[in-house]
């Protein structure tokens, strides 16, 4: 009988540390296949030089501002040929054109706004399109751009919150 509990004791003992082993390598290889799918969608949400070709039209229709419009422009061309461009150091940086791009492209619209939109329910899609420029507004002033910190920006602005959620998490979708 007490062998019995030794070999049921040794078996547990067993049995757990093959889980200690196996449950760390598990989450291991499940986290970097999130982070390979979480890299494709990222690159596949990244603006295009047509993306930008496309918002630079919508802005010059509504009159928008020609140092913007020429930022872009700069912007679209280095996405063209990108290595004519390596040398070149930004006082910018990739995040802020991109933080700018994704303001004008809640503002005006276009093929790379649709491109967000389809990223969130279709509850917030709708109030995307609808309420463009108050998001735009609502966020193109805060700093640290963070899911939170957007959220927070939108409901201040009266956004309802599980669609300034659904938003958020669609912009540093694209941001990042």
């Amino acid at each position: 009988m007490k062998h019995n509990h030794l070999r049921i004791a040794a078996a547990t003992a067993l049995a757990a540390v093959a889980v200690g082993v196996a449950a760390p390598a598990a989450s291991a290889v499940e986290a970097h296949r999130e982070r390979a799918v979480a890299g494709q969608a990222a690159e596949a949400l990244q603006p295009t030089a047509e993306d930008v070709r496309d918002l630079i039209s919508r802005m010059r229709a509504d009159g928008a501002d020609a140092d913007r419009i020429r930022e872009f422009e700069q912007y679209a061309r280095q996405l063209e040929n990108p290595a004519a461009h390596q040398r070149v150091k930004r006082a910018l940086g990739m995040g802020t054109i991109v933080r700018k791009l994704i303001v004008a492209g809640l503002r005006h619209g276009g093929s790379w706004a649709g491109k967000i939109v389809g990223k969130v329910s279709k509850k917030s899609g709708a109030f995307l399109s609808r309420n463009g420029n108050k998001i735009a507004d609502a966020i193109e002033d805060v700093e640290g751009w963070s899911e939170t910190a957007l959220a927070v920006a939108m409901v201040k602005a009266g956004v309802p919150t599980d669609v300034a959620h659904d938003i958020a998490k669609a912009i540093m979708m694209v941001a990042l």
